[in-house]
């Protein structure tokens, strides 16, 4: 299973979307879902790579309150990636919840504490 997705979490995202948007060519578009929420788009649909979103650190309580980079990962099952998760040492850091009009979505640590992102894709969440 690929990334699909990216989330940076930052201490001033006006600042940070700022910075990528000069130096990297970024497009930020505000996310109505989640409040302070920007989803990226990281080029053109002809390029390779992922695009991504960026929200505050405060908001996302799994950073500590530090600059963090997420990974996201599409799975076909999410309750089953999380058994698995948890059989083979890690820990669910951040419960299922839906994101509406998106998927299920859960954050995920390995044995080493590293953060994963894995999201069921489901139009019908809510």
């Amino acid at each position: 299973m690929k990334p699909q997705y990216f989330d940076l979490t930052v201490m001033d995202v006006d600042s940070a979307r700022r910075f990528f948007e000069a130096c990297l060519g970024w497009r930020f578009e505000q996310f109505g879902p989640i409040p302070g929420y920007y989803r990226i788009t990281a080029g053109g649909p002809e390029e390779p790579g992922i695009d991504g979103g960026i929200g505050a650190a405060k908001d996302f309580p799994q950073s500590g309150g530090r600059p963090l980079t997420l990974m996201t990962v599409p799975v076909p099952n999410i309750d089953d990636v999380i058994g698995r998760v948890e059989q083979n040492g890690g820990r669910v850091v951040e419960a299922k919840r839906a994101i509406p009009g998106i998927g299920w979505f859960a954050t995920c640590a390995e044995p080493g504490g590293l953060l994963v992102g894995v999201l069921q894709p489901d139009s019908s969440a809510s």
